[in-house]
């Protein structure tokens, strides 16, 4: 007797739990994301990063399965906070990874960040971004590190690019020679800096350098191929 009425009650409980499950799925619902923080991907782009999952499209799945880290962000993405502003609101605060500078390649320009992994591929080069013109690519796949036919190469790339930007230099482009020997172009200026497994110590003195080069608006080029601390340093202005 105790068994029939067990296997009376156990489908009623199911039921019952089936019911108050799917009240807390609708209940819960994100019906809104919202984003802030994206420079290269749209809203929309972002949001479907992270609602990609069944679970992520809950408000209460998605806070159990964050807690327990579950959640995965972009390969785009450095950081990124999840909050819940109002009732089946979701927004999303990204920290993206910065692009460093580009490489033109064939006829695409290829973006990467201080490691040298692909953030972003585009036909037409992106305003204000830096890039290297280069024929020693061979390779590259998004969120992957960028393949070149030199590893040394692509080595002297990232630490150049680094230690600009760490110096809030202003370049538009820059190319190595057969040698590995590295010139950059800063509006009308040209330096030569040489072939360095480490560039900090010329590129630290840069920016005084370059400021006093170009209140001329000459153009010219530094020659800093073989400096050592302590050498003089010439700008030497292009014949007219």
């Amino acid at each position: 007797m105790r068994g029939l009425k067990l296997r009376f009650k156990l489908p009623l409980i199911i039921g019952i739990i089936a019911v108050i499950l799917a009240i807390l799925w609708f209940v819960f619902l994100v019906r809104e994301v919202s984003v802030e923080g994206n420079t290269f991907y749209s809203e929309s782009q972002v949001a479907e990063s992270y609602q990609s999952h069944f679970w992520q499209k809950n408000m209460l799945t998605n806070i159990i399965m964050d807690a327990f880290g579950f959640t995965e962000d972009p390969p785009y993405v450095r950081e990124a906070e999840i909050s819940y502003p109002s009732f089946g609101e979701l927004h999303i605060k990204l920290y993206e990874k910065v692009v460093l500078a580009g490489v033109k390649f064939s006829n695409h320009y290829i973006y990467f960040d201080k490691d040298g992994m692909v953030l972003k591929t585009t036909e037409q080069a992106l305003p204000d971004i830096p890039f290297f013109e280069s024929e020693d690519v061979t390779d590259f796949t998004l969120y992957h590190r960028l393949s070149t036919g030199r590893e040394e190469l692509l080595e002297q790339m990232i630490n150049l690019s680094n230690r600009l930007t760490y110096y809030k230099i202003d370049w538009d482009k820059a190319d190595f020679d057969t040698e590995g020997h590295a010139t950059i172009y800063s509006g009308p200026v040209t330096v030569r800096l040489g072939r360095r497994s480490d560039y900090d110590e010329v590129v630290s003195i840069l920016p005084d350098i370059l400021k006093t080069a170009r209140k001329t608006g000459d153009k010219g080029t530094i020659d800093m191929v073989n400096y050592k601390a302590g050498s003089t340093i010439i700008f030497k202005k292009d014949a007219k």
